[in-house]
Order: structure tokens, then C-alpha cells, then sequence
């Protein structure tokens, strides 16, 4: 699965803008309304000759988490999942090769929706 193809079709889709780190990492601006963004980081990654992508965004340090009902409202992702990494609080989810475009879109929006929401109630900016 090649992340920059994949990352980059969507972008377009969405009026995004992409950065490429290298053939393995990408970032994407994705426009979420009202004048705020969300960056979503896409890796590919391969575990025992399965390739996939990694999608991930930041919501916040884990110092600023102030309120656990977040970990309730995960119950409604569908494809994500919250971890804490290097301190920050982080939503992350997975593409694989045989996954539509529709689907790839709709787990794309799920990330940085959530985590822009969650950004805003935590830090009050749009920071990441």
C-alpha cells in the first residue's frame, strides 16, 4: 500500500493539503470548518510481510485531560482508538490494502474530526 498515493488522493478529494516526510510517512492538513484544521500523520508499516497504514492525530498533552468522559465518547469510533504516546493523548486507526476509497475517507474524517473536537474542549486552540 503506498501511503504518498493513498494520502494524496485524498487530500485532493478534500481540498488538504499534504507534506511528505519520505516514502513511508506523510502528513495531512485536513480542513475541518469554522477556520480550524486537523493534522493527521499516515505511516505505512509492515508486520510480518502485512503492509498497512497508521493514521494518527494528536489531541493534546495528557496533562491537559480534564475530562475522562472522553474515554466514554471512544465507545462511539468506529475506527479509532485513543492511546497515550510521548505524553500526548493521540487518536489512531489503521488502513489496509484491500480497504475502498469511501472507507479510507470515512476513517480519515473519523480522526481528525474527533480529535479536532477534543483538541478545542482540552486546549481551547487549534494546535496540532
Amino acid at each position: 500500500m503506498e501511503v504518498v498515493k493513498v494520502v494524496k488522493k485524498y487530500a485532493e478529494s478534500i481540498g488538504g493539503n499534504f507534506s511528505t516526510y519520505d516514502d513511508s510517512k506523510v502528513a495531512v492538513v485536513i480542513p475541518i470548518g469554522q477556520h480550524r484544521h486537523q493534522t493527521v500523520l499516515a505511516e505505512s508499516k509492515s508486520i510480518n510481510g502485512n503492509f498497512y497504514i497508521t493514521l494518527t492525530s494528536k489531541i493534546s498533552n495528557k496533562e491537559a485531560i480534564s475530562d475522562v468522559d472522553i474515554y466514554e465518547k471512544q465507545k462511539n469510533l468506529l475506527f479509532g482508538k485513543l492511546v497515550i504516546e510521548k505524553d500526548h493523548l493521540e487518536i489512531r486507526a489503521y488502513l489496509e490494502e484491500k480497504m475502498s476509497e469511501q472507507l479510507i475517507a470515512e476513517i480519515f474524517n473519523e480522526i481528525a474530526a474527533f480529535a479536532d473536537i477534543y483538541e478545542k474542549r482540552f486546549t481551547g486552540k487549534d494546535i496540532y
